[in-house]
């Protein structure tokens, strides 16, 4: 039986993108999709077959001053209050329009509120969408990010003390599970999570039970953008993005421009929208955005910020990592790819052409990293995520 189901995503092409291939699969199972996301973003949705909804969204966005772009506790912390408030002034519009043509489940991106929020008071099941690490009581992302990756810590225990209480009273006032969860816990209890993660790369991925299924990356119609094509001449690709969110780093490209101008390397560097760069060398292609399927279907190297969602599809396609992480969590993913022998991670804040140039020829030749990329990949391969997610939505509301 046609179901309908409300998608309700952060946005960030790191959110957006890992959902499409689901609302694609579901789609072409006859049920239908409401996607609510911001109004530059939601494209990609109506491209998959679902029907748009706008949802407002403004959060305070720390300053880009190079790594860690004052992305502190006291940033983090800012954001998730701005959320909860965002949520309960925008949920009354959004279940007034909703209601007109109820849901029958709502999946919500698991780092925000107004998902769970839109659940209770439409009366329906909701399901957590993880587009990057589970969290369970053996393993909680967020602790590891405090004690190893959040800098200027300063009043941490206030901070997150006072959080939980905020935390609390949101949850609490709007009959939603979790009133005492951890402080920085993004989401309630859900009977069903979906994670966008293989298995194998999550972090104590053993410890989780029934309710959390690992899809792994999926790719979708993404995958057939061929906008872009391999040098004719043979030569070696070198892929480098900060993806979309933290990629005002004109000082990392002028790196970039440095370390492998004149060299082999026919080097693909997608810069964003907020940078003027010089005239760059004849072996360099350089655009605010490249089809990123299509360019790491054809790369040797990635030079990457490691967002989950480019970490992933870089393993999908083969392609070893050489990760220079932008934020506290692609600390851990960087981290992550060099204990798996997937690439290796730099220290951001000590990066030179010198260290970029050698550390990317070093994986390049690296055997070792290229087999167990070579083998990591053929395994994502293996599963079609999209297929095991509908299975599973389908499977709790039958």
């Amino acid at each position: 039986m046609s179901k309908h189901f409300a998608f309700v995503v952060v946005p960030g092409h790191g959110h957006v993108n890992p959902t499409v291939p689901l609302v694609e699969k579901l789609v072409a199972r006859g049920h239908r999709v409401t996607y609510l996301t911001a109004a530059e973003l939601l494209p990609a949705a109506v491209a998959a077959g679902a029907t748009p909804m706008e949802r407002p969204w403004a959060l305070p966005r720390p300053a880009q001053r190079g790594y860690p772009f004052a992305y502190s506790v006291k940033v983090l912390v800012a954001r998730l209050r701005a959320a909860q408030e965002q949520a309960e002034l925008v949920s009354p519009a959004l279940v007034s329009r909703l209601g007109q043509d109820p849901p029958d489940a709502v999946c919500y991106d698991s780092m925000d509120v107004l998902g769970p929020l839109l659940a209770a008071r439409l009366g329906v099941p909701m399901i957590a969408l993880m587009p990057s690490w589970a969290n369970n009581e053996h393993f909680d992302l967020h602790d590891l990010l405090v004690r190893g990756g959040l800098p200027d810590d300063s009043g941490l225990k206030e901070e997150l003390g006072e959080l939980r209480l905020t935390q609390a009273r949101f949850r609490s006032a709007n009959g939603l599970p979790g009133a005492d969860a951890p402080a920085l816990a993004y989401e309630p209890p859900s009977p069903l999570h979906l994670v966008f993660v293989p298995r194998e790369f999550q972090i104590a991925g053993d410890t989780f039970d029934h309710r959390f299924r690992f899809l792994g990356p999926s790719l979708g119609s993404r995958a057939a953008d061929r906008g872009w094509r391999p040098p004719a001449d043979g030569s070696p690709v070198l892929f480098v993005s900060l993806g979309t969110a933290f990629n005002d780093r004109a000082d990392f490209y002028a790196q970039c421009i440095e370390a492998f101008g004149g060299t082999r390397w026919h080097v693909v560097m997608a810069v964003g929208e907020r940078v003027d760069l010089p005239p760059a060398p004849d072996n360099f292609a350089i655009a605010a955005y490249f089809p990123q399927p299509a360019v790491l279907d054809g790369a040797t190297v990635f030079l990457s910020h490691t967002g989950m969602n480019s970490t992933l599809e870089s393993l999908y396609y083969g392609v070893p990592l050489v990760s220079v992480p932008q934020m506290p969590e692609q600390v851990v993913n960087g981290g992550r790819v060099a204990e798996l022998g997937l690439g290796r991670r730099l220290d951001p804040s000590a990066v030179t052409a010198r260290s970029l140039r050698q550390t990317v020829e070093e994986v390049a030749a690296d055997p070792g990293i290229r087999g167990n990329v070579t083998e990591f990949a053929a395994r994502l391969r293996a599963v079609n995520g999209a297929v095991l997610g509908a299975d599973a939505l389908e499977e709790l509301l039958r």
